[in-house]
């Protein structure tokens, strides 16, 4: 038997190796502007011309791929693409971590500028393919996956917008609100009644006294269409939404898309809903409580479909 374990011993610390030989783990920096951003690159070893996905997080504070989305990335990009030769690259929000600035004070085309520099970086990488530079965002950075991918096509290959809304800031917020009132036992009216004026409370509020940071990023958001931008997207992009989303609505997201585009979406576009999946398509309800979210498992299904179509298109 303890031969036995040694051997477990030594083949666990033999896999541990080549694993840790499998990928590149590099901090780093980069100019946007006035800003420096802080950041990660990761790059499979001993690879050329090497596909790059550039990962964009979502609102918030907390919101940086060390610490809120460290389970999602961990999972959904970096064990998805790492193995297939993909490099991926994180950076934090201005004011989050190392990075300059302020995150309360930036809107969506401040990052898209921020991503933008990204890609810039990327380029100046011998081994970077520069061909090959995708955008994948998730929540609000899926907003900005769609403002980079329509100004920057020439730079940008392919844009993934995960979970992210399709429609305007205000809608987003009702959508939010009315998924926390039907959770509390509203009627469907009742809850869509009460959503619609809180969101433009909430709105017009914070336009006047934004006295917390959130309330200042909102404003700073609060004016946010991405209608022109998903106009003006000629590139491959992938919209991913999820039935349990409590933040946007599938339903709604395709209402929107075909109003945009008078029912007629352009075939580069891909649309998936992820069955019985959350905002974070984890595979659970829409009104589970916090500590069943957090041991529910990521959806397969999604892992499937993301990966196949990044696969085909960058």
């Amino acid at each position: 038997m303890r031969l036995f374990s040694a051997l477990l011993v030594i083949l666990s610390l033999l896999t541990f190796s080549v694993s840790a030989q499998e990928q590149l783990r590099t901090n780093i920096t980069f100019e946007s502007g006035e800003y420096t951003m802080h950041g990660e690159l990761l790059l499979p070893v001993n690879r050329s011309n090497i596909p790059m996905i550039i990962f964009l997080v979502g609102a918030g504070e907390n919101s940086s791929h060390r610490t809120l989305y460290k389970e999602f990335v961990e999972q959904n990009i970096e064990a998805l693409f790492i193995e297939e030769g993909y490099g991926i690259l994180y950076f934090d929000k201005r004011g989050i971590g190392e990075s300059d600035g302020k995150w309360q004070r930036s809107g969506i085309y401040d990052r898209a500028d921020d991503t933008k520099a990204a890609v810039n970086y990327l380029k100046s990488l011998d081994v970077v393919d520069p061909n090959r530079i995708g955008i994948v965002g998730h929540s609000q950075g899926g907003w900005v996956a769609q403002v980079v991918g329509s100004l920057y096509a020439q730079d940008v290959k392919a844009i993934a917008s995960l979970a992210a809304p399709v429609f305007d800031t205000e809608l987003h917020l009702t959508n939010i609100y009315y998924s926390e009132y039907i959770c509390e036992g509203e009627s469907e009216d009742k809850a869509f009644d009460k959503a619609t004026k809180k969101a433009k409370s909430d709105i017009n509020w914070v336009t006047w006294f934004p006295l917390k940071k959130a309330w200042r990023h909102l404003r700073e958001i609060s004016e946010f269409d991405p209608s022109s931008s998903l106009r003006r997207l000629s590139i491959p992009s992938l919209f991913v939404f999820a039935d349990n989303d409590h933040m946007v609505y599938p339903g709604w997201a395709l209402n929107s898309m075909n109003e945009i585009f008078d029912n007629n979406i352009p075939s580069h576009f891909t649309i998936s809903v992820v069955p019985n999946a959350n905002h974070d398509f984890k595979n659970i309800g829409m009104c589970a409580s916090q500590e069943d979210v957090d041991s529910a498992l990521y959806s397969d299904y999604f892992k499937t479909t993301f990966k196949s179509w990044i696969l085909r298109n960058l």
